[in-house]
């Protein structure tokens, strides 16, 4: 049921993997709450946003037997969620040229970023590398450049509109369970991305 309610609301074709652990499934289901759930996922989209290795942690899951007898995924509630995903270097790539920034992203060491790409300002194209952090802000990944490289030296307009074109938001709309604190690592294989949320409802 709780897979069927995530593809539901995910559009994935494939259900996602569900375990549910803790005292027998059937006392849970009949008391109507669920202890202990974990949720996989390979793939999750939304829009331009693809998020990998998608695993969520559920305690307290309430569906009643009711409405697991009916059929009925309209509101499922989760007390706690703990969910982890991982956006590939190649998925933000994919992102940035999307939103009009052919930019390539890789990791550059102490929690940078580094991203290249020939980018248009002032009417000329430049050649520009970047180190820059990854913060989250208000369900999204905030990148912002602390550090341009050209290789003509910017005048400060040039590097005003830069700075601006190198500081964009990546949406998490993907996740499912994300209601507050949100952390992200930079790895060698993409930002992994861990979340907390409280009083989630799906289906509703």
């Amino acid at each position: 049921m709780l897979a069927r309610a995530v593809q539901e609301r995910t559009g994935v074709l494939e259900p996602p993997e569900v375990e549910v652990h803790g005292s027998p499934v059937l006392l849970q289901a009949l008391r109507g709450r669920y202890d202990d759930v974990e949720v996989d996922v390979d793939t999750l989209s939304s829009g331009p946003v693809r998020l990998r290795d998608v695993h969520a942690e559920l305690s307290g899951v309430y569906l009643s037997f009711h409405d697991l007898l009916d059929g009925n995924t309209d509101r499922i509630y989760v007390e706690r969620s703990a969910e982890q995903a991982l956006l590939t270097y190649d998925d933000l790539d994919r992102y940035l040229r999307f939103t009009g920034r052919p930019l390539d992203a890789e990791p550059a060491g102490d929690g940078q970023l580094r991203l290249t790409g020939t980018v248009d300002v002032l009417g000329g194209a430049r050649p520009v590398s970047a180190l820059a952090r990854v913060a989250a802000e208000e369900g999204a990944l905030l990148v912002r450049p602390e550090e341009l490289s050209t290789p003509v030296p910017l005048d400060g307009v040039e590097e005003a509109l830069l700075t601006q074109r190198f500081t964009f938001p990546v949406p998490l709309d993907p996740l499912l369970f994300e209601d507050r604190g949100v952390d992200v690592t930079v790895q060698p294989d993409g930002l992994a991305i861990r979340t907390a949320g409280s009083g989630v409802v799906l289906g509703s």
